[in-house]
């Protein structure tokens, strides 16, 4: 029987915006396995990011339940679960400090996350071999660095407390084709290798269909339809679905 590692129930969240309430995510629900990958589709402004930091607790919802291993993502419990649910961002130059190194800024990400200094040398160690990254990147600036590598150091220090669930928010869009394939492999073989469980969120239906187990579409802050890639672009059954897969073309 699969190993359920994140369950989200009925999970809205409404912002106001000059006087007038916009319904970011409506009563969403979905669960994610060990070891899958959820891919969440939608053109900008479906509401994919907000459910992204909705999961994540980087916003909090207006009602709606989050659990992670069968345990309530809630602030009581935020900071004993934190680790076990991390994020990747678009834009990889935002993600390091470009006043520090590399290797300065993936330590103190390993403290703040509560992980051993000498379990945290080892741990960054054995990433950057997984990563396909040399040791030497780690006393470099952000600013010396390319796009692909600081988003293989993005997905390295997301990777430092050995977290359940790994939220990919739009994290090759910003990255041109051959470095973003690169990136969506890397992804594959962490989940082969690591058991990881992967939310990956991308207005690219061609993208999240190479990498994806099971496919949600989102629409105005809304899931309509999910299902397993060949039949999400095949036979879609919702109308916007067709308009999406026929983007594509």
């Amino acid at each position: 029987m699969p190993e359920r590692v994140l369950e989200v129930k009925n999970l809205s969240k409404t912002f106001t915006v000059d006087g007038t309430k916009i319904e970011a995510v409506k009563n969403i629900s979905f669960s994610l396995d060990k070891g899958e990958i959820l891919g969440i589709a939608g053109e900008s402004g479906s509401g994919k990011s907000t459910l992204s930091r909705l999961c994540m607790r980087l916003i909090r919802p207006d009602s709606g339940e989050i659990f992670i291993e069968g345990e309530m993502f809630e602030k009581s419990s935020e900071k004993r679960l934190r680790p076990k649910i991390q994020m990747v961002f678009q834009n990889p130059a935002d993600s390091f400090n470009p006043s520090y190194s590399v290797g300065s800024g993936l330590k103190e990400a390993a403290r703040s996350l509560g992980v051993e200094k000498a379990a945290a040398q080892q741990r960054i160690a054995e990433l950057l071999k997984t990563a396909g990254l040399p040791q030497s990147v780690l006393s470099r600036r952000p600013k010396e660095l390319s796009g692909g590598q600081l988003q293989r150091l993005a997905i390295v220090r997301a990777l430092l407390c050995s977290p359940r669930v790994l939220i990919a928010d739009e994290a090759v869009s910003s990255l041109d084709v051959s470095v973003s394939a690169n990136i969506i492999n890397l992804l594959s073989d962490l989940r082969d290798e690591l058991g990881i469980a992967v939310l990956f969120i991308s207005h690219d239906l061609d993208v999240i269909a190479h990498i994806s187990d099971r496919i949600a579409v989102m629409y105005k802050g809304e899931i309509i339809e999910t299902g397993p890639p060949e039949k999400i672009l095949v036979s879609p059954e919702k109308e916007y679905t067709k308009r999406l897969c026929g983007a594509r073309l």
